[in-house]
């Protein structure tokens, strides 16, 4: 007999095809339900609403961006100007991968009111971490962080939006020109060209939008 959790799971799963196939808007429990081979009501005994299972999938998405954000970073073997750039192309190869991630990052969380785009860079995350740690071995200052992680973020963002639809998803030649933005907007010195001077003040906000 499947269990509890087994259903919860496949829910998910089928939670997850959904999303990519008909968006936020369009999210279904009913052919999420019909999808599992279980009653309409079904879906209700393990999550609360349509948000909760939304949030749920989201979850489940994210612990698979966070596993394969750590295997990209195992492989950089740069420095940290290196792993960020490697962290910000691997999201968009994420994106490409999973649409269903692009239809949840452009909305906005129920609970938080904030982006799910945001979980990227929140102060928990790897991304701020290494923005953080990027800044002040640049001896950037907070202005110059802050533009700089705005053109990576509205492109990680144009890009998720796009993807979504069929005439505008993510192709090779589009990832290589997205590449080469990332790579223009990080590490454009090194930090012997820094003015030593710079980065005192606001690293304690580097890159909150």
């Amino acid at each position: 007999m499947e269990s509890g959790n087994d259903v919860r799971e496949r829910l998910i799963a089928a939670g997850i095809r959904e999303l990519g196939e008909h968006g936020v808007a369009g999210f279904s429990l009913r052919r999420i339900a019909q999808a599992c081979g279980v009653s309409c009501a079904a879906p209700y005994r393990h999550f609360r609403d349509k948000q909760a299972l939304i949030d749920a999938v989201a979850d489940a998405i994210n612990r698979d961006w966070f596993e394969r954000q750590s295997r990209a970073l195992q492989a950089a073997d740069g420095g940290v100007a290196d792993q960020l750039r490697t962290v910000c192309k691997e999201y968009l190869r994420f994106l490409r991968d999973n649409p269903a991630f692009c239809a949840l990052i452009t909305q906005r969380d129920e609970d938080s009111g904030k982006w799910r785009l945001n979980r990227l860079f929140d102060r928990s995350s790897m991304t701020k971490r290494l923005i953080a740690r990027y800044a002040q071995e640049y001896r950037m200052g907070a202005e110059e962080v802050y533009a700089r992680v705005y053109a990576v973020r509205a492109m990680l963002y144009g890009a998720a939006m796009m993807n979504q639809y069929d005439d505008m998803r993510l192709t090779d030649a589009s990832l290589a020109a997205l590449e080469r933005i990332i790579d223009a907007e990080i590490a454009r010195r090194t930090p012997d060209e820094s003015d030593p001077e710079r980065g005192k003040e606001g690293l304690d906000s580097a890159g909150n939008l």
